[in-house]
């Protein structure tokens, strides 16, 4: 009796050590890869204007978001850096660090998602810490022609 008590612990176990399930075809559809995640949260910006553009690709994770955010205006210094930062309501305000004219500088960064599509907001600048930040997110001025549209990430 206790023979087939132990060859029948013995089954189980062996039964229960297959080695790692693998996926089914339906788990792997509701499990996508991460780069398929990424496909999913990726999303880009452009304004091309005559002579200027700007560019903002995102990566959205819940309220955050990281990204890139590329400036070229014309007879000015190029500026290309990341974000990081959160959604706010409509607005993404991010931490701006970029590098222009081989010096790395830090500010705060404030876009709106308007009707017509995501636009920078300007206003007064206070210094914390070293790094320029909006005074008052809630009076910037939105109100210039530069707006972002949904463009295809590269």
């Amino acid at each position: 009796m206790k023979s087939l008590f132990s060859l029948f612990l013995l089954a189980i176990a062996i039964a229960a050590c297959k080695g790692p399930k693998e996926d089914s075809p339906l788990d792997a559809a509701f499990s996508p890869s991460e780069e398929h995640v990424e496909k999913i949260n990726t999303a880009c910006f452009l304004y091309f204007g005559e002579k200027d553009t700007v560019r903002l690709k995102t990566l959205i994770d819940g309220t955050t978001v990281t990204g890139t955010l590329d400036y070229a205006f014309f007879e000015k210094d190029k500026n290309s850096g990341t974000i990081e930062g959160e959604i706010r309501g409509d607005m993404l305000i991010a931490e701006y660090t970029f590098l222009s004219e081989g010096v790395t500088s830090k500010r705060q960064v404030v876009f709106k998602n308007t009707a017509e599509g995501w636009k920078e907001g300007y206003g007064e600048m206070k210094s914390v810490g070293d790094i320029p930040v909006q005074a008052n997110i809630d009076s910037l001025d939105y109100s210039h022609p530069m707006v972002l549209s949904p463009s295809p990430c590269d």
